[in-house]
This record gives C-alpha cells, sequence and structure tokens, in this order.
C-alpha cells in the first residue's frame, strides 16, 4: 500500500495506547479533512496508520465512518529522510525494505510525510553496454522512477557487457568502434565508424569492426568490403547470454518509442526518459497479462 500523494495523508499526536481497539473508538469520534485518506498516529516513539472511510456531505471536515488498521506499533517504524521524495513509490519501497518493518513512515523532502506498506516491486533488469560506464540507461530509468512512475515500485539489477572484452577483439590487430566513447580501448585501435578513415586495401582486408549490422552496412558503403565483425549489439547479445524476466536494452534499429518483444522492452540508442518510462509501464502491463 501507498497513498497516491502525501495530500492524503494526516498525521495526528493522540496521549493513548496505540491499540486497534483503542485506534479505532478515537478515529470514529472525529472529523477528517475531506481528502484525508489515512491517518498516522503517534504517540512517543510508537506509530500507527489507519485508512478511514467519511461520510459523503459538502463539508471541509468530515466525519469517519469506517476504520481500517494498516500497521500498528510492532511492525511499523519512522524514519526521518529530508533528501527522499515521498511521493516516490520505489524510493520508499528501497528504503522499507532496508528497514525491515512491514510499514515505514517517512518525513522527507520539505517535511512531508508519507508511509509505505510491504509490497512486492516490480523486478526489471537493465542490460546495456558498456563503455561509459554507468550505463546511461541507469540514469534514465532512475529519473523515471523519480517523476513519470513515482506509483510505480521498481527494483532493478543492472548487467553490463564490457566492449573491451568481447570474444574475437584481444587478438585484433586493427580496430574499428562505432563511435567516440569514453573507455573505450584497444591496442590496435585505429578509428570509428562515425568519422571512418582512409584505409589501405591491406587493413580493409584485416580490420575487425566492433559494431551491429548498421556499423557492417556504413563499412560497406564505405570501404567496398564486407565486414568482419565483433557483435555488441546489446539485443543479440542478451539473446546469446540468456537473462530471465523482464528486461530493458536498447537498440539502434528502434527509432523512436520503443519495441516490446516478448519479456524485452527496447529503447533507441538515444532515448530520452520518455521513451524509458513508456517502456517500462508497457513492459509491466504485458508481464501482467
Amino acid at each position: 500500500m501507498f497513498p497516491s500523494h502525501c495530500k492524503e495523508v494526516s498525521v495526528h499526536s493522540v496521549g493513548f495506547e496505540l491499540t486497534e481497539e483503542q485506534i479505532r473508538s478515537h478515529l470514529m469520534e472525529t472529523r477528517a479533512y475531506i481528502r484525508t485518506r489515512y491517518m498516522v498516529l503517534n504517540r512517543g516513539d510508537t506509530w500507527a496508520v489507519a485508512e478511514i472511510g467519511k461520510d459523503t456531505m459538502n463539508s471541509v471536515l468530515v466525519p469517519v465512518s469506517s476504520v481500517n488498521i494498516v500497521s500498528l506499533p510492532g511492525e511499523t517504524s519512522f524514519v526521518d529522510e529530508p533528501s527522499l521524495d515521498v511521493l516516490s513509490a520505489s524510493e520508499m519501497g528501497r528504503l522499507q525494505k532496508s528497514v525491515g518493518t512491514r510499514c515505514v513512515i517517512v518525513r522527507g523532502m520539505s517535511e512531508h510525510i508519507s508511509f509505505f506498506v510491504d509490497q512486492e516491486p516490480f523486478s526489471l533488469t537493465i542490460f546495456d553496454v558498456v563503455p561509459p560506464s554507468p550505463t546511461k540507461l541507469v540514469g534514465l530509468v532512475e529519473e523515471a522512477l523519480r517523476s513519470i512512475l513515482q506509483d510505480h515500485y521498481v527494483r532493478y539489477e543492472v548487467i553490463e557487457e564490457d566492449l573491451n572484452t568481447l570474444e574475437g577483439l584481444s587478438e585484433a590487430r586493427s580496430v574499428l568502434f562505432p563511435c567516440r566513447a569514453s573507455g573505450l580501448d584497444h591496442k590496435g585501435k585505429i578509428g570509428y565508424m562515425d568519422d571512418p578513415p582512409a584505409l589501405s586495401p591491406e587493413q580493409i582486408e584485416e580490420v575487425i569492426v566492433v559494431g551491429c549490422s548498421l556499423s557492417a552496412r556504413v563499412f560497406k558503403a564505405v570501404y567496398g568490403s564486407e565486414a568482419h565483425m565483433v557483435n555488441m549489439c546489446p539485443v543479440d547479445i542478451l539473446q546469446k547470454i540468456g537473462i530471465d524476466g523482464p528486461v530493458l536494452t536498447k537498440c539502434c534499429k528502434v527509432k523512436d518509442g520503443f519495441d516490446i518483444k516478448g519479456n524485452i522492452a527496447i529503447v533507441p540508442w538515444g532515448a530520452r526518459v520518455t521513451d524509458v518510462s513508456a517502456a517500462i509501464e508497457a513492459l509491466m502491463a504485458h508481464m501482467s497479462c
């Protein structure tokens, strides 16, 4: 359980012991702000959470008509975390898991207060090739979870494939990489496919191109020969190594938005946060079918 907004949460300090019976008795005798859906109750260092129902009436303060106990003190922790956005389900979920109690109440950014009750996350694997490292996809996912996907609790792991260690590359005498990227290195590096160097016929024959099918097409267009390839396409590598579960990766064949192939969501090489957000939502919908 996670409130859709901290505006739904009201915090009350009380003088009675936070038992189920006393919480019900107290709340059934009170009125609540019309927008309030949850009551966070505090007595000393003990905390509890209740969900309330209200009578329908045209008033700012409305009598409480029902009480559902969400959590009691033995299963509830309170955390002051000024840097945490309490509107982000993923940030709240990560904190709840680290604290270990079934429910965590958080006073976060701007002293807003909300809570998170234990629930299973959507588990996602981010797969990408590096360098540069960390992969840009991680930053895009984090940005999506902080903004567009705030209501979704997503837990992810990252699997990276280092381009410098791809099979077939270590013994190459001459190497063309697809483009400049911090950390790409090889003793036989002679250039990049986005700025192709002049090559002799002998070099054209012996050079290894680190790239994908697009790189092979560019090589043939520039040099008139088929390329000797080391495939670095994340989708192809992913299918080769096999990863279970929902996966987010990238491919230059996807021009805009995203594609879904089974349990894999694929965004463009130069993806934006909106592409990543839409891909994750589509993947969650696909996996729930």
